[in-house]
């Protein structure tokens, strides 16, 4: 008989899967018959932007499951293996497909012009993902409490969302040349950083309480503009701000952290 509490973590992991392809059917509109842009399930947003929103769901989903594992105790293998399946869908294949879609509708002549560059950025984003959720649970899940392998691909996947949401909102693509470059190679640097050596601190405890209270602050405030739909300036700069200033600190960290990883068990 399946114990009850391994169900909470669970549900919020399936939610996470459910979502992440749902928003890819969003970004097809197969959820309405109305013409392309009109709004879809109630929503006033357009079929991208909202399948945008969706991604960003996915990752305050996926970190609820963890924390809801951690609080009851529900932690499991089956888990573990759901969650990078989830994840995969997530942040592995929806982000990709939101680029490669978002620029088609955008200007179809520069897609069309750059079709190579597409496939091959959405390819290496895929491929990357696929590996880094791999080498997570084969190996950086034993040996790493603290730190994360490479860009997390939730991170990757929310950073894209965010992106595409405030190109749309602020019409970048329109004030600046070469704007629609940026997004294809960005599928690229963040797909190279999941596969990276870098070390990035996870969002745990630390002996210092203000700076607790102040991840708290940050972490409440960004599931009210996530869920709310609101404010994406916000969430961009914090997740900006904890991937460089983290990749810098795991930098300096990093001859520690692997000293920690290679060290032989003391029981």
């Amino acid at each position: 008989m399946v114990k009850s509490r391994f169900l909470v973590p669970n549900l919020f992991t399936g939610l996470n899967f459910l979502l992440g392809i749902y928003s890819i059917l969003v970004m097809h509109e197969t959820f309405t018959s109305a013409t392309p842009g009109q709004p879809i399930l109630g929503f006033t947003k357009a079929p991208l932007i909202l399948a945008a929103w969706m991604i960003l769901w996915c990752v305050l989903f996926d970190k609820l499951d963890g924390f809801a594992a951690r609080i009851l105790k529900a932690s499991s293998d089956f888990g573990a293996q759901f969650d990078s399946l989830a994840d995969m869908a997530a942040f592995g294949i929806a982000p990709g497909f939101l680029v490669f879609f978002y620029l088609q509708n955008l200007d179809y002549a520069w897609f069309a012009g750059h079709r190579p560059l597409m496939i091959i950025s959405l390819s290496v984003y895929m491929l990357c993902a696929s590996m880094r959720l791999a080498r997570y649970n084969a190996i950086d899940s034993e040996e790493l409490k603290n730190y994360f392998h490479g860009l997390p691909s939730t991170f990757a996947g929310g950073f894209m969302a965010i992106t595409v949401i405030l190109y749309s909102k602020y019409e970048v693509a329109y004030r600046f040349q070469g704007a629609l470059l940026i997004l294809p190679l960005m599928l690229i640097f963040t797909g190279i950083l999941m596969v990276s050596p870098l070390y990035l601190p996870k969002l745990v405890s630390r002996k210092n309480k203000a700076f607790n209270l102040l991840q708290i602050a940050n972490i409440i405030v960004g599931y009210i503009c996530g869920f709310g739909m609101v404010f994406p300036e916000y969430l961009y700069v914090m997740l900006l701000l904890y991937g460089v200033f983290g990749f810098a600190f795991g930098f300096l960290k990093k001859g520690m952290i692997e000293g920690a990883t290679t060290a032989p068990n003391s029981d």
